[in-house]
């Protein structure tokens, strides 16, 4: 069996938002992928200091 993946997730930003995502990746030599994740992981870490979540909830 291969290992496990993580799960993949798609999506469709508007061309501006798209050309920045693209800048800001240039600028910190990484992956419009790598640096998609990053601005997630620190977008829901602000999410969860604010109490806008509850982590221990899975829906």
């Amino acid at each position: 069996m291969s290992p496990a993946k993580s799960p993949r997730v798609a999506f469709y930003p508007p061309p501006e938002i798209n050309e920045k995502l693209e800048k800001l990746a240039n600028i910190e030599r990484r992956s419009i992928s790598q640096m998609a994740l990053l601005l997630v992981e620190e977008g829901l870490e602000r999410a969860q200091k604010q109490g806008r979540f509850d982590e221990s909830k899975n829906d």
